[in-house]
């Protein structure tokens, strides 16, 4: 590669204050016929005594000081040429994964309830060992945080075995969706969406207010929303601690359906994927793989090489500090 490759100024809007210099001739053209006028009140040989300096002397020293303005406001302008390709480490990629833990969570359409199935979709994503960073959130009416972000997979793991709907309070129960995403975005930097994923598992059992709620905020939030369903179409009836079924207001047994609808739209409005929980780990791969394109798009900034230029700046310094040198000889003379 060439030597000069690439020539350029990191900072040319320092270029500007060569106006000064324009200023600076001016005055000088202005100032130069006032020593002509003073000549015609003084003699010749007086001159050198009454001004500080002779006018072929002061002319010297203009000149200097104007060519080391002009080399400080190059210096400023970052001249630079030949650089080196560098390797950067992209930013690390954080995913909270969002529990739900309300009481629709236990219906058992499945071959065992939702929440098992919730939890065999978190241990494959800990077992696929992905370069994330995973913390876990469960929530009802009100969230609580059970692992911060952490690569600590073998810490997470265990601590799914504790999880049950039974270790949320009466007082909490019901799903309030829009705090949980409120919370989680305290634990989300959110300052490069890229790097921000969080992945929803519910059945998407959501009062018709807090689902709208949920979506307006999400159009404004700083990460990814992906969202997982377990549950059926069909659908089941709630069963209870105490084996009775959950009945509505009415009396009548309330039958919890996957509402795969509502997880869409969740999905959408936090520009992430849907996917409903199987027995193969597809689901999770595909929710993986669109982490991982999301954070390798070439129209991002995060890319994984950068341009380490050389700074030639110092060489117009050094020649400035060559140019004060006989102004400080002087100095030193005079004293």
């Amino acid at each position: 590669m060439d030597y000069f490759a690439e020539f350029e100024f990191a900072q040319p809007i320092w270029f500007w204050g060569l106006g000064i210099v324009l200023i600076l001739i001016f005055l000088s053209v202005w100032i130069r016929p006032q020593y002509k006028k003073i000549q015609q009140f003084a003699d010749a040989h007086l001159l050198p005594h009454l001004l500080v300096q002779q006018q072929g002397q002061q002319k010297f020293v203009n000149i200097l000081w104007l060519m080391i303005f002009v080399l400080g406001v190059i210096a400023l302008a970052a001249p630079r040429w030949d650089y080196e390709e560098q390797e950067v480490l992209r930013p690390q990629t954080h995913l909270m994964i969002l529990l739900d833990l309300s009481d629709s969570m236990l219906v058992k359409d499945m071959p065992y309830s939702r929440l098992e199935q919730a939890k065999q979709e978190i241990e494959a994503i800990l077992e696929a060992k992905p370069d994330l960073h995973i913390g876990l959130m469960v929530f009802t009416a009100i969230p609580h945080l059970v692992t911060p972000l952490s690569d600590d997979y073998q810490n997470l793991q265990s601590t799914l075995l504790h999880l049950d709907t039974s270790l949320m309070q009466d007082t909490e129960k019901g799903s309030r969706l829009h705090l949980a995403l409120k919370e989680t975005a305290a634990w989300l930097k959110g300052q490069q969406k890229n790097t921000e994923h969080l992945l929803l598992i519910s059945d998407g059992d959501f009062e018709k207010q807090d689902l709208e709620t949920s979506l307006q905020w999400m159009q404004q939030a700083g990460f990814n929303l992906h969202t997982l369903g377990v549950g059926t179409v069909q659908g089941k009836h709630i069963e209870l601690p105490d084996g009775t079924w959950q009945r509505d207001n009415d009396g009548k047994v309330v039958i919890s359906k996957l509402d795969e609808k509502s997880l869409q739209q969740l999905a959408q409005a936090g520009d992430g994927v849907y996917q409903r929980a199987s027995y193969q780990n597809q689901d999770i791969e595909t929710i993986l793989a669109q982490i991982d394109h999301q954070l390798d798009n070439p129209n991002e900034e995060d890319t994984a090489k950068q341009r380490l230029w050389h700074e030639r700046f110092y060489l117009l310094v050094l020649v400035m500090l060559l140019l004060l040198l006989p102004s400080f000889r002087r100095q030193v003379t005079s004293a």
